[in-house]
């Protein structure tokens, strides 16, 4: 009996003397209704920003895309107004040629009246000198 008396003796105070944990909810927060309301509206906010954000990127994205085939497309009407404008000066050299070849024809043809002028003034002149000495011989 002595020793369980001694046994108590020193296991009550122990167990009266320890510290005891304190269980506290940490999850639950206290702040005044006005507060709340203020940090909930604050993250509907946020949440709304973000899928704006999302939207606004994937408007970017489409728009980029949308960037490229246009500088494509602009690429290809640069290449085809270069073709284009080789095509229009092929065709007015081919006019400058004409024209070059029209007035070198003129002035033959002119050179060619004159002459066949020339011919005729000359034969008709010795016609008539050979008729002349045929009817007066």
């Amino acid at each position: 009996m002595k020793n369980i008396l001694i046994f108590i003796l020193f296991l009550l105070p122990l167990n009266l003397l320890s510290q005891k944990e304190i269980k506290k909810d940490t999850t639950e927060i206290c702040f005044p209704t006005e507060v709340g309301r203020q940090i909930e509206s604050d993250l509907n906010e946020l949440d709304k920003l973000r899928e704006l954000k999302k939207l606004t990127d994937f408007e970017i994205i489409e728009l980029e895309k949308k960037i490229v085939k246009q500088d494509s497309i602009i690429s290809k009407l640069e290449q085809k107004d270069i073709n284009n404008q080789l095509i229009v000066a092929g065709v007015e050299e081919k006019f400058k040629l004409v024209d070059q070849d029209n007035k070198d024809l003129r002035g033959k043809l002119k050179w060619a009246g004159i002459k066949s002028n020339i011919i005729e003034i000359v034969s008709g002149t010795l016609m008539a000198t050979f008729v002349y000495i045929q009817l007066f011989k």
